[in-house]
């Protein structure tokens, strides 16, 4: 039974984004210099005493944190997480890693509603610098051209099921069935150029592959969580993504390849929100 102190330090523990839990099992001490990469912003926020307020900051625009799953490796550890926002649940994941003295910590969104971007800068944005939230002067928004010639190839390692799904920040709904989904993989590596891989981790059935690609002449970071069928087969990926200034931008470039298969429901309305198909619980 689940006394009431183990409760309080559970929820602390959870409405911290596993962060706290990260930088311990990376043995982390008073030596060590700490950084945190905010899904929102540019830019990596430095000292302990910094990080741990924008993680209380970011952390407290949830009203219930759930854990999903769990990845450690050597001089790095991951969670996934759902958290309850209003009516909405936002799916992320908390990254950990350690390069001799220094220890970063990456926090990834799966999904950014307007109403959910709003609290967060909010809440965060007195800790923040101003430029970080936005993209450098100078960056090119406008769609480009798509060559109607293109070859495109999902360029995946690995086959995928019939029933196979996709969560992504570029749709606000999962995207279901293998053809659709491989659609979506061959136009984002057309948007983003490939993908420069880093960790993978694996805890039976998912796999933690982090990687990055590059929209605009900026760097798109990415965690996907693959959900496996069998050791050749996917049934599943949940991606998350920052910062948001370049998710933006790729979702906009997304959004403009592939409504001619994706009707409306799948991307945030004019008005600026989404709705969240994804309850706690599911993935």
């Amino acid at each position: 039974m689940t006394t009431r102190k183990e409760a309080t330090m559970n929820g602390q523990k959870h409405a911290r984004l596993y962060v706290d839990e990260l930088l311990h099992e990376l043995g982390t001490s008073t030596e060590d210099d700490v950084g945190l990469r905010h899904p929102m912003a540019f830019g990596e926020i430095l000292g302990r005493g910094r990080v741990e307020a924008v993680v209380s900051a970011a952390a407290g625009v949830f009203s219930e944190v759930e854990p999903k799953h769990a990845w450690n490796g050597a001089d790095i550890g991951a969670r996934e997480w759902h958290g309850r926002f209003q009516d909405r649940a936002i799916r992320g994941v908390t990254v950990a890693r350690r390069t001799g003295e220094r220890v970063r910590v990456d926090i990834f969104l799966g999904s950014f509603p307007a109403p959910f971007r709003q609290a967060l800068h909010n809440a965060s944005r007195d800790l923040i610098d101003i430029d970080a939230w936005t993209l450098p002067p100078g960056i090119n928004t406008a769609l480009p051209p798509v060559d109607a010639d293109e070859v495109l190839d999902a360029k995946l390692p690995f086959g995928l099921t019939a029933d196979m799904f996709l969560t992504s920040p570029v749709a606000c709904k999962p995207i279901r069935g293998r053809v659709d989904v491989e659609r979506v993989c061959e136009h984002s590596i057309a948007v983003y150029g490939g993908r420069a891989s880093g960790p993978r981790l694996s805890a039976s059935p998912t796999t933690l592959s982090l990687w990055t690609g590059e929209v605009g002449g900026m760097q798109l970071e990415v965690a996907n969580v693959i959900h496996w069928k069998d050791p050749r087969h996917a049934q599943g990926m949940a991606m998350a993504m920052r910062p948001w200034p370049v998710v933006a931008l790729f979702r906009a470039r997304m959004k403009a390849r592939t409504c001619s298969f994706l009707d409306a429901s799948y991307f945030e309305s004019e008005a600026g929100d989404e709705t969240a198909s994804l309850q706690l619980g599911e993935v």
